[in-house]
């Protein structure tokens, strides 16, 4: 046979066929997530012998906008009285960014115009457009000067959240603010300082590491999230469950991520477009992937079903840092969250060791993308995280494992056939796609199919459920009413849905192509 022969009637076959199977299977994850998390969650008695110790962990880096909002939100939320914490983590390395920036000032204000991407990571993000259109509608002379001052005006996180802890608001939980010394590392970092001093953080309300480490969850969030009301109360009750099902304490209980909060909209044009599908796409990640899989490994951890078959299906879990609540024997015996993605390397080490995962009936908001920076080195930073699952199982090998050798190297195989895909599965399907009428009349209607259900379809679904996700979170009293991120123009981002698997491909090319002319310079803050 030819090359071209080859391809028309096995490789394009095997694609569109691969195409549309995985359209079915997303479109039927997500539907089950979704209900699953709009169905009422059960009501359980909660006694303050019995609950777990949570220690709810915010590391802030140039948070000033959001602190005072977030902190507010989690301190009001209800659990008994003393088995809680809110402990928000800001760090050094701010500061020194910060003299560094300050060098910079100069230069951008020499720039005609200004514009608000020149000011990311000197300003919080959600000040840039302000500033720079401030500073453009300013004399020559006097531009450099206002830049100045607002820039001086801006106070740091530290100087924000310890004024906060000072004051001391009301609220239901108390407030420690640690502060992390310039030593290096990202949002890893900061959590691992965080567990070196949890003496400090809950030993003024009784706990101890030698008697209460065994009932203890680090609950992890990002600093721009708005939990449930009944966030706490929740894990509870995934953890009670969970005991009274395996008798084992959950390594991990994951309350689900929406990115359903718009404090900003998207832009306007192509480039709005472009985010707004990858907002429907992160939301579709969330239900049909990050809770399908946690819910699947749940499932097969305590299923009759054959050794052999729950070796096939048993899914590497991505673990989610806005809302991962981990066992504190656990990753003390990780070693820690690893870098430089503390979730994703979580979920990948603790799927390797087959330890039991849950999940809760209860989601939590944060905030999607509204920059296309910002998105490309998410996208960056999730791949280098995820490349190298040989590396996660080789750092907890020396820990036992519910699961066999074989079963960890099948792990490690998917997971390498997911980051394949995620560099090489667009093109390849849109060649196939391509050339479907060359293949077959049945397999052009396979495309076509793959494509709807694939795209449009389920776009339109996401949308249609995304109001009603929304208002199923309850939000904590002194918060107010959440605004709902929305689409301006459903029907364009319905119709350019199909294109945004290569969207997601930029973020990672760019980072390879970087670094192989050398001139990757790392990662920096994840700007939303």
């Amino acid at each position: 046979m030819s090359a071209t022969e080859v391809w028309l009637h096995i490789a394009a076959p095997v694609l569109l066929a691969a195409l549309l199977a995985r359209a079915l299977w997303v479109i039927v994850a997500v539907e089950m997530s979704a209900r699953w998390l709009l169905a009422p969650p059960a009501a359980a008695p909660i006694h303050r012998s019995e609950v777990p110790w949570l220690v709810i962990l915010l590391p802030m880096l140039r948070e000033q906008s959001v602190a005072p909002e977030t902190i507010a939100a989690f301190k009001a939320l209800e659990y008994p009285h003393g088995r809680a914490a809110v402990v928000v983590i800001t760090t050094e390395r701010e500061n020194i960014a910060r003299t560094r920036h300050r060098s910079q000032l100069p230069t951008l204000a020499a720039q005609h115009p200004l514009r608000a991407e020149q000011l990311r990571g000197i300003f919080p993000a959600a000040q840039c457009r302000t500033v720079a259109a401030e500073v453009n509608a300013a004399p020559p002379d006097d531009r450099l000067t206002i830049l100045t001052e607002r820039f001086d005006a801006e106070p740091t996180t530290a100087e924000v959240v310890a004024a906060l802890a000072a004051t001391s608001p009301s609220g239901r939980l108390p407030l420690v603010h640690l502060h992390q010394p310039d030593i290096g590392g990202r949002k890893a970092g900061q959590l691992n300082f965080a567990l070196d001093h949890l003496d400090q953080v809950l030993g003024p309300v009784g706990w101890h590491e030698t008697g209460d480490a065994e009932s203890t969850f680090a609950v992890v969030y990002d600093a721009d999230a708005i939990p449930d009301a009944r966030t706490l109360h929740a894990f509870a009750a995934a953890a009670a469950t969970r005991i009274a099902r395996t008798d084992k304490t959950p390594a991990l209980i994951q309350q689900q991520r929406l990115p359903l909060l718009g404090r900003r909209p998207f832009p306007n044009g192509p480039v709005g477009l472009l985010l707004t599908g990858e907002w429907v796409y992160q939301l579709r990640r969330s239900l049909g992937i990050e809770l399908a899989r946690i819910r699947l490994h749940a499932y097969l951890s305590g299923s009759p079903l054959p050794q052999w078959l729950r070796t096939v299906l048993r899914p590497m879990v991505y673990a989610v840092g806005c809302g991962m609540a981990v066992h504190l024997p656990v990753i003390r015996a990780l070693g820690g969250f690893p870098e430089p993605m503390e979730d994703l390397g979580t979920g990948h080490r603790l799927s390797v060791l087959g330890v039991d995962l849950t999940a809760t009936t209860v989601a939590v908001l944060d905030e999607p993308y509204t920059e296309p920076t910002g998105l490309a080195n998410l996208h960056a930073l999730a791949f280098t995280s995820s490349a190298r699952p040989d590396r996660h199982a080789h750092a907890v090998s020396h820990l036992p494992a519910a699961i066999s050798r074989p079963a960890k190297a099948l792990l490690v195989v998917r997971e390498w056939a997911d980051e394949a895909a995620w560099l090489i599965g667009a093109p390849l399907a849109a060649a196939a796609i391509a050339s479907a009428w060359w293949a077959g009349p049945l397999w052009a209607a396979i495309a076509f199919l793959g494509i709807l259900l694939h795209g449009p379809l389920l776009t339109a679904r996401l949308l249609a459920l995304a109001p009603a996700l929304h208002a199923a979170v309850l939000p904590p009293r002194p918060t107010g009413q959440l605004p709902l991120a929305s689409p301006c123009h459903p029907a364009a981002v319905i119709a350019a849905s199909p294109l945004q698997p290569f969207v997601r491909m930029a973020g990672p090319w760019a980072m390879i192509l970087q670094k192989l002319t050398r001139n990757h310079r790392g990662f920096g803050k994840t700007e939303r």
